[in-house]
C-alpha cells in the first residue's frame, strides 16, 4: 500500500521556488557569461546579492574552465582557427589633421667677445614616437609589429597598437597591446557615480571633465579596476583617500605635474606628497622587468575576486617602460594572469599590473573626431557590442582617460 504524500507545507514550497529560481538564474549567469557578456555580468553582480561573491567566483570558474576545454578539443580537431584580431588599418584620428605649424625661431648665444650677436635656429624637432620592438612568441609574420593607430592633431602618432600569441599552450589566443608616447599623451583618472565604495563625500560626476571631452584633446577611455567589495584595493583621488591602501599591491600614481609611475605601494618614491591620484589592483604582474611568479599561483584570489590566475578569462592590464615615456595597455580573451604579464613584458613594460576582466568590464576605445562629435572605437571587435560610449557619459564604475597635456 502507498502511503499518501502530504502536501508541501507553504513555507517550502517558497524555498523550493527561491532554490528553483536561484538554480535558474546560476545557470542563465553562466551561459550569459560566454554568450551575451553585459547579460552575464549583471547577472553575476545580481546573484553575488543572493549566493555571495565566492559562490559566484566559483560558478565562474567553472564555466570558464569547461569553455577552456572545449576551445582547446576544437582547435586540436582543426575546427578553431588562429585569427588575428584586426587587420591593418588607416590609424584613427582625434582631430582632423592640420599641418603642422613651423617651429619658433629662438635665439642660440653664440660664445664670442660679442655676446649680442645671436643667430635665429629653429629648434629641435622632436624624434617621432617608435615603440620598443617586441620579440615575437611564434612565427607567424603578423605577429608583434606596431602599427600607427592614433593620431593627434598634425597628424602625429599618439599611441601604436599590436598583437602577440603569448600562450603556447593556446595558440589561438591574442593579446591586444597598445602603446601611448606619454612626451603628447596624458593618463588620467574618474571615478564612477558608484565604484569605487567609500564613505568619503566628494563630487563624483562619473564624466571626463568638460575641458578634455572635446576633439583634438581626447585620445582614448579604457576600464579601471575592480569594484571595491573584491578586494578593497585602495584609491586616492579628488584630494582624499576614497579606499585605503594595502601595502601588498601594486599601484598606479599621477603626480600634480602630470608624471606617471607604476610600481609597489611600499616601493620609494611610488606615491609621494606631490601625488594626486593613486588606484590599487592587485599584486604586480610585472615589476623591474621580472614576471611576478605569484601569476601562476593556483591559490592566489588577487586575480578578480576569487578567479585566481589560472583561470583563462579576458583580462586587462596597465604597464609602464623603463623611461617612464610610453604607457601600455594590454587585453585579450582566454588570459591567464601569466599570460597578460608575458605580453605587457614583451611590448616593453618594467613595471605592469592587472586592471578589471571578465569580457563585459574589460573594454578600451579609442576617440575619434567627427567634427565635434566624439565617437568611440573599439579596439576589438567584441567591445563594439557592449555600451563603447559608456566612459563618454556619467558612467557608474571608475575608468582611465588618456589626453593631451
Amino acid at each position: 500500500m502507498t502511503t499518501p504524500r502530504r502536501p508541501l507545507g507553504r513555507r517550502a514550497r517558497v524555498a523550493l521556488g527561491v532554490v528553483a529560481a536561484v538554480c535558474a538564474l546560476c545557470a542563465c549567469a553562466g551561459i550569459s557569461a560566454v554568450t551575451n557578456p553585459q547579460v552575464g555580468a549583471q547577472g553575476a553582480d545580481v546573484l553575488r546579492k543572493v549566493i555571495g561573491d565566492n559562490a559566484v567566483a566559483e560558478l565562474e570558474t567553472a564555466v570558464y574552465a569547461v569553455k577552456d576545454r572545449v576551445d582547446q578539443t576544437l582547435f586540436g580537431l582543426g575546427l578553431k582557427k588562429v585569427s588575428a584580431p584586426w587587420a591593418e588599418a588607416t590609424p584613427i584620428a582625434v582631430a582632423v589633421p592640420t599641418p603642422t605649424p613651423e617651429p619658433t625661431q629662438v635665439l642660440r648665444i653664440v660664445p664670442t667677445a660679442n655676446p649680442e650677436h645671436a643667430e635665429p635656429v629653429a629648434p629641435p624637432t622632436p624624434r617621432p614616437f617608435e615603440p620598443a620592438a617586441i620579440k615575437p612568441f611564434t612565427q607567424r609574420p603578423e605577429e608583434g609589429h606596431w602599427q600607427p593607430y592614433i593620431t593627434g592633431p598634425g597628424g602625429r602618432v599618439i599611441a601604436y597598437r599590436a598583437f602577440v600569441y603569448p600562450d603556447a599552450q593556446r595558440p589561438y589566443v591574442s593579446v591586444g597591446l597598445v602603446a601611448f608616447d606619454l612626451r603628447f599623451a596624458r593618463l588620467r583618472y574618474v571615478p564612477g557615480t558608484e565604484e569605487p565604495v567609500t564613505t568619503q563625500a566628494f563630487t563624483r560626476t562619473g564624466r571626463i571633465p568638460a575641458n578634455d571631452a572635446v576633439a583634438g584633446r581626447l585620445f582614448a577611455v579604457f576600464n579601471g579596476g575592480f569594484k571595491t567589495q573584491h578586494g578593497r584595493f585602495g584609491v586616492y583621488a579628488a584630494g582624499k583617500t576614497l579606499v585605503p591602501a594595502r601595502t601588498d599591491l601594486m599601484t598606479l600614481a599621477i603626480d600634480d605635474d602630470e608624471a606617471l609611475r607604476i610600481g609597489p605601494w611600499t616601493e620609494a618614491g611610488v606615491v609621494g606628497p606631490q601625488t594626486v591620484v593613486w588606484r590599487q589592483n592587485g599584486p604586480p604582474l610585472v615589476h623591474n622587468g621580472e614576471i611576478n611568479p605569484l601569476t601562476n599561483d593556483n591559490s592566489a584570489s588577487n586575480w578578480g575576486a576569487n578567479i585566481d590566475g589560472a583561470v583563462v578569462v579576458w583580462r586587462s592590464g596597465i604597464g609602464l617602460s623603463t623611461d617612464r615615456r610610453t604607457l601600455y595597455y594590454a587585453a585579450g580573451g582566454d588570459l591567464m594572469a601569466s599570460t597578460l604579464a608575458k605580453a605587457l613584458r614583451a611590448a616593453g613594460a618594467h613595471n605592469a599590473m592587472q586592471l578589471d576582466i571578465n569580457s563585459f568590464w574589460v573594454q578600451f576605445c579609442a576617440v575619434r573626431a567627427d567634427g565635434t562629435t566624439l565617437k568611440p572605437e573599439p579596439l576589438f571587435d567584441i567591445m563594439k557590442g557592449q555600451q563603447p560610449d559608456r566612459y563618454l557619459k556619467a558612467y557608474t564604475r571608475d575608468y582611465f582617460y588618456v589626453s593631451a597635456p
